[in-house]
């Protein structure tokens, strides 16, 4: 089981991810983007997270491409998702 402090490091990075892309409508971003920089024993709980993320629908899924499923910004939680990045 992920640590508390962990977890809330892996869910801000996500998001600062998503948002400094700007991915709310048609950008998108892959899982294993959302992975880089998040050390190594970490990322196995990255997907755990995103599911998460899911739930609380701040993250929805933009699609399956070729390369796996994307992710993106829910924009209806757009002031939700920026008091997240302002607690960082």
């Amino acid at each position: 089981m992920v640590k508390k402090e962990d977890y809330d490091k892996i869910k801000k990075n996500i998001i600062k991810k998503l948002y400094s892309s700007k991915a709310f409508k048609k950008g998108h971003l892959l899982i294993e983007t959302l992975k880089r920089g998040i050390p190594s024993h970490s990322v196995g709980y990255v997907k755990d997270v995103l599911n998460d993320l899911l739930k609380e629908e701040l993250v929805i899924v933009y699609g399956k491409t070729k390369h796996g499923y994307a992710y993106q910004l829910n924009i209806k939680k757009l002031k939700e998702i920026e008091g997240i990045i302002d607690s960082i």
